[in-house]
């Protein structure tokens, strides 16, 4: 059994969708994106998902990843106290 919802070809279709995306970032040499996974929401199990890139919103740098990460830990201590 392959998955709950979807058969092999549709997961094998959804997994290629995704490193098709990623190669699109790699060869345009810009900044990482956020991906959103799209199924279209058919009964079809052999219908897998897509991919879809959000210009609008790209992924922070490592240093204001950390930042971010950082102040998070801080909320959640305060709010344990």
């Amino acid at each position: 059994m392959t998955g709950k919802f979807l058969r092999r070809g549709a997961i094998i279709d959804t997994i290629k969708s995704e490193e098709r995306i990623n190669a699109v970032q790699k060869r345009a040499g810009k900044t990482k994106h956020h991906v959103d996974v799209v199924s279209c929401g058919c009964p079809d199990e052999n219908c897998g998902a897509f991919h879809i890139l959000r210009s609008e919103r790209p992924l922070p740098s490592r240093e204001e990843a950390e930042q971010t990460l950082l102040v998070h830990r801080q909320q959640r201590k305060s709010a344990l106290k």
